[in-house]
């Protein structure tokens, strides 16, 4: 606040809001003391309020130096294994209804290796020797029940089916109702037959 000749001269600089007041001494202080309350309610009204117990944002960000210096690692996803048996209630029955009473001698010439060219075999011989086109789960179990002696029925029952599907693409799997030969299966049959001609007897 500067007095001159003139009077009193007033000149207030906040950043590009300047006011300059000149006049008598009287009349630049009524100026300045409404400027400064002017001033001070915007002051108030522009604040930002704070909650007595704290805001959330306001509270200090905690980083894990260890967790942030670690790669995160790539997501697992466990499907089981193709091996593992699919669960099913599906309980395998003895089908009393069909003749398998060639099955032995047939089997016997074919010489299957494993379940699934036992599957083959059985499909097979219900469809060329008991005309059981598409057989069942049933009727494969009773094959393989009837020659137990041969060896273990698989414990994975369906699953075996599935197997022997994707593995071999000897038989279709449709359903535990509805199994049939494929064009490979059918191939694979005739090749074993090449060398075990008995086997078609």
């Amino acid at each position: 606040m500067d007095k001159t000749a003139a009077g009193t001269r007033l000149a207030i600089n906040l950043k590009e809001g300047t006011i300059e007041v000149e006049g008598n001494e009287e009349f630049v202080r009524f100026v300045y003391q409404d400027f400064k309350e002017s001033l001070s309610k915007q002051i108030v009204a522009h604040a930002t309020p704070i909650s007595p117990i704290g805001h959330a944002a306001l509270q200090p960000l905690i980083v894990d130096e260890d967790a942030r210096a670690k790669p995160r690692s790539a997501r697992k996803v466990y499907s089981g294994g193709a091996d593992k048996a699919r669960k099913t209630k599906y309980k395998p029955q003895f089908n009393s209804k069909l003749d398998l009473s060639g099955l032995p001698k047939f089997y016997e010439a074919w010489d299957a290796a494993n379940n699934y060219e036992k599957i083959l075999v059985f499909a097979m011989f219900l469809r060329d020797r008991l005309q059981v086109v598409p057989c069942s789960a049933d009727d494969i179990y009773t094959c393989f029940f009837t020659l137990k002696h041969k060896g273990p029925i698989p414990e994975a029952f369906v699953q075996t089916f599935h197997d022997a599907k994707s593995r071999t693409h000897y038989i279709e799997y449709d359903s535990i109702q509805s199994i049939s030969i494929t064009i490979p299966g059918e191939n694979r049959y005739n090749e074993k037959l090449k060398a075990n001609p008995d086997a078609a007897k």
